[in-house]
Protein backbone atom coordinates (compact mmCIF):
# COMPACT_ATOMS: atom_id res chain seq x y z
CA UNK A 1 0.00 0.00 0.00
CA UNK A 2 2.62 2.64 0.78
CA UNK A 3 4.09 1.72 -2.88
CA UNK A 4 1.14 3.12 -4.07
CA UNK A 5 0.64 5.52 -1.66
CA UNK A 6 3.96 7.66 -2.99
CA UNK A 7 2.70 6.55 -6.66
CA UNK A 8 6.67 4.65 -7.12
CA UNK A 9 6.71 4.12 -10.70
CA UNK A 10 10.04 2.78 -10.57
CA UNK A 11 9.15 -0.05 -8.19
CA UNK A 12 8.77 -3.04 -9.86
CA UNK A 13 8.61 -6.24 -7.93
CA UNK A 14 8.88 -9.81 -9.71
CA UNK A 15 6.91 -12.77 -8.07
CA UNK A 16 8.66 -16.25 -9.07
CA UNK A 17 5.17 -18.27 -9.15
CA UNK A 18 5.83 -21.65 -9.21
CA UNK A 19 3.25 -23.60 -7.23
CA UNK A 20 5.28 -24.67 -4.92
CA UNK A 21 6.37 -23.69 -0.95
CA UNK A 22 9.41 -25.14 0.98
CA UNK A 23 7.01 -26.84 2.38
CA UNK A 24 5.39 -28.58 -0.88
CA UNK A 25 2.58 -27.54 -3.18
CA UNK A 26 0.81 -23.98 -2.09
CA UNK A 27 -2.56 -25.66 -2.08
CA UNK A 28 -1.15 -28.19 0.58
CA UNK A 29 0.55 -25.58 2.34
CA UNK A 30 -0.62 -21.61 2.26
CA UNK A 31 -2.08 -20.44 -0.97
CA UNK A 32 -1.45 -17.12 -1.99
CA UNK A 33 -4.13 -17.08 -4.94
CA UNK A 34 -5.19 -15.35 -6.46
CA UNK A 35 -1.55 -13.20 -6.57
CA UNK A 36 -2.68 -10.91 -9.30
CA UNK A 37 -5.57 -9.77 -7.73
CA UNK A 38 -4.02 -9.21 -3.89
CA UNK A 39 -1.14 -6.78 -5.77
CA UNK A 40 -3.65 -4.93 -8.16
CA UNK A 41 -5.86 -4.62 -4.98
CA UNK A 42 -2.39 -2.59 -3.34
CA UNK A 43 -2.31 -0.39 -6.05
CA UNK A 44 -0.36 -2.29 -8.75
CA UNK A 45 -0.27 -2.33 -12.61
CA UNK A 46 -0.11 -6.78 -12.44
CA UNK A 47 1.67 -8.04 -15.85
CA UNK A 48 1.61 -12.15 -15.79
CA UNK A 49 3.72 -13.52 -17.74
CA UNK A 50 5.38 -17.22 -18.74
CA UNK A 51 8.47 -16.89 -16.64
CA UNK A 52 10.09 -19.03 -19.49
CA UNK A 53 9.76 -17.07 -22.04
CA UNK A 54 12.35 -14.32 -22.49
CA UNK A 55 10.68 -12.31 -25.06
CA UNK A 56 7.24 -12.05 -22.31
CA UNK A 57 10.03 -11.36 -19.72
CA UNK A 58 11.55 -8.45 -22.14
CA UNK A 59 8.27 -7.14 -23.09
CA UNK A 60 7.10 -7.25 -19.49
CA UNK A 61 10.33 -5.56 -18.36
CA UNK A 62 9.64 -2.62 -20.58
CA UNK A 63 6.18 -2.42 -20.30
CA UNK A 64 6.69 -2.06 -16.74
CA UNK A 65 9.02 1.15 -17.75
CA UNK A 66 6.40 2.89 -19.44
CA UNK A 67 3.95 2.74 -16.35
CA UNK A 68 3.34 5.87 -14.58
CA UNK A 69 1.94 7.18 -11.19
CA UNK A 70 1.53 3.57 -9.67
CA UNK A 71 3.85 0.46 -8.76
CA UNK A 72 4.36 -2.81 -11.15
CA UNK A 73 4.47 -6.56 -10.38
CA UNK A 74 5.03 -9.02 -12.60
CA UNK A 75 3.77 -12.42 -11.70
CA UNK A 76 5.82 -14.90 -13.76
CA UNK A 77 4.73 -18.28 -14.12
CA UNK A 78 7.45 -20.98 -13.64
CA UNK A 79 8.05 -24.88 -13.19
CA UNK A 80 10.45 -25.23 -10.24
CA UNK A 81 13.89 -26.69 -11.47
CA UNK A 82 12.74 -26.67 -15.16
CA UNK A 83 15.01 -28.80 -17.59
CA UNK A 84 16.40 -30.98 -14.92
CA UNK A 85 14.63 -34.37 -14.53
CA UNK A 86 15.19 -34.67 -11.15
CA UNK A 87 14.60 -31.15 -10.14
CA UNK A 88 11.26 -30.28 -12.07
CA UNK A 89 8.28 -29.55 -9.80
CA UNK A 90 10.04 -30.70 -6.44
CA UNK A 91 9.76 -28.30 -3.20
CA UNK A 92 12.98 -30.08 -1.76
CA UNK A 93 15.15 -28.35 -3.82
CA UNK A 94 14.05 -25.19 -1.78
CA UNK A 95 17.38 -24.03 -0.01
CA UNK A 96 18.94 -27.08 -0.91
CA UNK A 97 22.25 -26.98 -3.39
CA UNK A 98 22.76 -30.10 -5.85
CA UNK A 99 25.96 -32.27 -4.68
CA UNK A 100 28.32 -33.33 -6.49
CA UNK A 101 26.65 -35.71 -8.90
CA UNK A 102 23.69 -34.35 -8.78
CA UNK A 103 25.45 -31.05 -9.96
CA UNK A 104 26.88 -32.63 -13.39
CA UNK A 105 23.75 -34.36 -14.06
CA UNK A 106 22.00 -31.21 -14.03
CA UNK A 107 24.76 -29.28 -16.16
CA UNK A 108 24.33 -32.42 -18.46
CA UNK A 109 20.35 -32.26 -18.85
CA UNK A 110 20.31 -28.36 -19.12
CA UNK A 111 23.30 -28.73 -21.80
CA UNK A 112 21.25 -31.23 -23.94
CA UNK A 113 18.35 -28.73 -23.82
CA UNK A 114 20.72 -25.62 -24.91
CA UNK A 115 20.65 -23.70 -22.20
Amino acid sequence: MTASHYKLDNLCVIVDNNNLQIDGSIDKVMSPYPIDEKFKSFGFKVINIDGHNIEEIIKAFNTAKTIKGKPTAIIAKTTKGKGVSFMENQAGWHGKAPNEDEYKQAIKELKKLGK
